[in-house]
């Protein structure tokens, strides 16, 4: 699973290297990546993660490096021509903003707010860091962000913000707001956390959902009471497998709004049982495989048991865009494929977009 940036950011600054971190934070038009795609460019020129590739990471690197020797900040605007893009070889057009920001290991006090965002990650508990935008920011600048644990505490500084003004959406994950400061914007983001699969089941589909699921960045968490299924030769993709009973299982997990729940059991009795404790926690994602037929027997028991429409309503079920697929790999792409949709941020069109 790809580290997230930021536990490599206090890595690099740690160990003594500087850095520079770009990220998307303006865009319009079909753009290679979108807002919130960062990277970081090292001392040598190395370049970890992406924004996008080609022509725009290259200039990137190119004004990294003359950025950590002028040690300030720098607004760097791409207005793509038809020129531009024919070329670069790009297919992608549009005009994009990011901000290169210079950060040095003798910014003590930057350094431990970093340290202090790995280990909320770490700790997989949600976050908000705010950064000032603006051109010229001094590498040593300890005004330049702020990070907001969920209970409100709060590390590091920018003149001028009240941190408990600061309200971002929960389907959104970036937002690009003005500060008191004219001559500054506000970047305010969610710190990603690593989104969690609960697999229960380990039979046929689960084998390609858990290779499928794993390339494209989730965590696996696989369930299931048969210890001749459920094992690290099978699903070598899992980070974690719990051999029990489906009843007890959940005792043991910590699911959470990060936390996507898939029900592909070998059995009815089975689905329902991990159903009817799915429904009770706090997952944003839960699944059930099945016909119709089958789901609607099961959300019938439940009703008669005590839940809601409105609860079951939450479930999706059948699991999976619908792409008439038949056989488990097919499956595993399909539900896999829902997962990614789920996911995906919800598009923000105020400030984000040119």
């Amino acid at each position: 699973m790809e580290e997230n940036i930021y536990i490599k950011v206090y890595e690099l600054l740690s160990s003594g290297q500087k850095i520079v971190l770009a990220k998307t934070i303006r865009r319009s038009g079909s753009t290679p990546r979108d807002v919130g795609s960062m990277c970081i460019i090292t001392q040598e020129g190395k370049l970890i993660g992406t924004i996008g590739g080609g022509a725009l990471e290259y200039r990137v690197q190119k004004r990294a490096m003359a950025l950590l020797k002028q040690e300030k900040s720098f607004i760097y605007q791409f207005h793509l021509t038809n020129e531009d893009l024919a070329g670069a070889g790009m297919i992608c057009g549009g005009d994009v903003d990011l901000y290169l920001e210079p950060l040095f290991p003798e910014n003590t006090g930057m350094v431990s707010l970093f340290k202090t965002i790995r280990q909320q990650i770490a700790d997989n508990r949600p976050g908000i860091l705010v950064t000032r935008i603006e051109n010229g920011i001094h590498a040593m600048d300890t005004d330049a962000r702020v990070f907001i644990k969920e209970d409100g505490e709060t590390f590091g500084t920018i003149p001028g913000l009240d941190p408990k003004e600061i309200n971002l959406d929960k389907d959104a994950p970036y937002d690009l707001i003005d500060s008191d400061d004219k001559s500054a914007d506000l970047f305010v983001e969610k710190i990603a956390l690593a989104p969690r699969i609960f697999l229960f089941g380990a039979g046929h589909v689960s084998l390609f959902v858990a290779h499928s699921a794993k390339m494209v960045g989730f965590s696996i968490t696989l369930i299931d009471d048969r210890p001749e299924f459920a094992n690290k030769e099978r699903f070598p993709e899992a980070d974690k497998i719990l051999v029990t009973d489906f009843k007890q299982a959940f005792e043991q997990l910590k699911i959470s709004q990060n936390s996507y729940v898939l029900i592909i059991t070998r059995g009815h009795l089975h689905d329902k049982t991990v159903l009817q404790h799915a429904l009770g926690t706090n997952a944003c994602y839960i699944g059930m495989i099945g016909s119709t037929k089958k789901r609607d027997t099961i959300y019938k028991a439940l009703m008669d048991e005590g839940f809601s429409k409105d609860d079951l309503e939450k479930v999706y079920s059948p699991i999976g865009l619908d792409i008439n697929a038949e056989t488990p790999e097919e499956i595993a792409v399909s539900i896999v494929g829902e997962l990614i949709k789920k996911r995906a941020p919800v598009k923000k069109t105020k400030n984000l977009i040119l």
